[in-house]
């Protein structure tokens, strides 16, 4: 069984562009203190409203956050 130990941070949703680019501003600021140098968030801009997108590492792969949000290794953080 593996099991890993997560922490889930969520953004506010993002009313508008400006809104969401403070928003992933904070976040990546604090993902920068806990020793992540490689995810962070930013805001897309499609048909309809922004939505939070994450980059997962330094090649540029990314995905979608449709929960404003994402899963983040708490035994990696605490190392």
């Amino acid at each position: 069984m593996n099991t890993t130990n997560r922490v889930w941070i969520e953004l506010q949703p993002p009313k508008t562009l400006e809104y969401g680019q403070e928003q992933c501003r904070l976040a990546n600021k604090m993902l920068k203190r806990l020793g992540l140098d490689k995810e962070e968030f930013w805001v897309g801009v499609g048909p309809g409203r922004p939505t939070y997108n994450i980059t997962l590492n330094d090649s540029g792969q990314y995905m979608e956050c449709p929960d404003n949000g994402q899963w983040f290794n708490l035994d990696k953080l605490a190392g």
